[in-house]
């Protein structure tokens, strides 16, 4: 089988789409170089690297300490072998611990990119945490060429220029570098653990509702950057991708390849963009204040099949807005002053922060936010007369809790929190303190101002959750 067609090397197909979009959508060029998607693509790593590298040092291999298994060998070990044999000089940096898994902090960042002085090309393989290492190493040495060498469906991440730095305990999502060539090969990414691609299943079905977030943020007048362009990109694969659930689930090849389009055109989606909108909302700010949470001792669960979860959630309370809306809510938003909001954004990260960081960072983020809402106040107080408009047009955008619900079991992933190792009572603090986590805005910064985010109202969404199977 030849790489995918939906993803041919040179793109042409999604730079034809996205030079098509309005002139008022201020998108961004794709950055990547290419992509070669279908089984056995990783026997030509050592042609693409010789394509793009530079022409003195070594070929940088990074990756973390944890063994990748791909048709019988183990892919690390593989991949050295045939660049090796390919005349380089290999240089091996390994992100995280002997043990632990790899921290995207800037600890991390720094020592790797000291690890990779003088590098032709850096070469990364494995999960999106070491290949977000690797673009800010690339973009920190003066944008060495950067292959990265996907080896599970696990997340978005891979085919964008954006990264996760964790800063103290807070994620923080920021451009580096686009890589210039991405490998997926099929092979590998069948014979990956399972719980990895209904992890990258999972983290898609965002796609139901962040969209959704993006364009009433762009309506509240929070964000003027929402592109229907960007947002087709990411969804022009999801209903197929559902549909394939139960071949995702066996390991199916034409399942797994479809999966793998369309995380990557989900990361393209993204990187045009300049940040993660098309792809997080709501349900991505829960999913971080969970791994914010998880005591150090303890591993977080995986973020996609968080967000594959929370994505019901999410859902569930676009569908409970939205009614509101229609029954006369809008016409008494709040406007809370920042004398109000200030200590209430502290008080919400006190317990797992004692020290303030978390709560002083999360205010930096959430106060602009909170003033163009204030400042909004005369057009925001006739939004009511906006929204018909508007929900005819989240129809075809918001996917009903159900159908993900659905997706989730034919993939045979988790559905409730709990079966993740979430406790109860962080759930219920994550989903009543999302808004105020960061500057986007999303459907839970709503449902505040329309004074129905508070404790009871998240227990009720729980509730009506449980009906479902979804939930804590």
């Amino acid at each position: 089988m030849a790489p995918s067609s939906v993803l041919a090397r040179d793109l042409s197909a999604v730079r034809a789409h996205l030079d098509a979009a309005p002139e008022t959508e201020a998108l961004r060029p794709i950055g990547l170089g290419g992509v070669l998607l279908g089984p056995g693509v990783i026997d030509r790593v050592a042609d693409v690297v010789n394509e793009i590298r530079r022409p003195d040092g070594d070929v940088v291999l990074f990756a973390d300490n944890r063994p990748m298994f791909g048709g019988g060998a183990e892919v690390k070990a593989s991949i050295e072998l045939r660049l090796v044999e390919a005349g380089f000089n290999v240089r091996k940096v390994t992100v995280g611990g002997e043990n632990a898994r790899p921290r995207p902090d800037l600890d991390t960042i720094e020592a790797a990119t000291r690890d990779s002085e003088g590098a032709a090309a850096l070469v990364s393989v494995g999960s999106g945490t070491v290949v977000d290492v690797a673009k800010s190493v690339s973009a920190a040495l003066g944008n060495v060429p950067h292959v990265a060498v996907q080896t599970a469906a696990s997340v978005n991440g891979f085919s964008g220029d954006l990264t996760a730095l964790v800063v103290g305990r807070v994620k923080h999502i920021s451009c580096a570098r686009w890589v210039d060539r991405l490998l997926i090969d099929t092979d590998i990414v069948a014979h990956a653990p399972a719980e990895l691609n209904r992890s990258g299943f999972g983290d898609l079905l965002a796609n139901y509702t962040a969209p959704a977030d993006w364009m009433l943020a762009n309506l509240v007048g929070q964000d003027d950057s929402y592109s229907a362009a960007a947002v087709e990109l990411t969804r022009s694969h999801l209903d197929a991708i559902v549909e394939r659930a139960d071949g995702i689930h066996r390991g199916d090849r034409e399942a797994i390849d479809e999966l793998c389009a369309a995380l990557t055109l989900s990361g393209i989606s993204m990187g045009v963009a300049g940040h993660s909108a098309p792809g997080s909302g709501m349900e991505h700010t829960v999913a971080h204040l969970i791994e914010i949470a998880t005591p150090p001792d303890e591993r977080p669960p995986l973020h996609g099949a968080t967000v594959g979860a929370l994505s019901v959630l999410s859902a569930l309370l676009w569908s409970r807005v939205r009614v509101q809306a229609r029954g006369g809510r809008l016409h008494a938003l709040r406007f809370p002053s920042a004398a109000e909001m200030e200590p209430r954004v502290r008080a919400a990260f006190a317990d797992v922060d004692p020290s303030g960081q978390i709560g002083d960072a999360c205010w930096e983020a959430y106060s602009p936010k909170l003033e163009r809402w204030n400042n909004a106040r005369p057009e925001l107080e006739k939004l009511f007369e906006q929204w018909p408009a508007f929900d005819a047009q989240l129809e075809g955008l918001v996917g009903s809790p159900e159908l993900i619900v659905g997706a989730l079991r034919a993939v045979r992933a988790p559905v409730r929190l709990g079966q993740l190792g979430v406790r109860n009572e962080t759930t219920e603090w994550a989903l009543a303190s999302c808004h105020m986590l960061r500057e986007r805005f999303t459907v839970a910064d709503l449902a505040f101002f329309m004074g129905m985010w508070e404790t009871g109202d998240v227990h009720e969404l729980l509730i009506a959750a449980a009906r479902l199977g979804a939930g804590l």
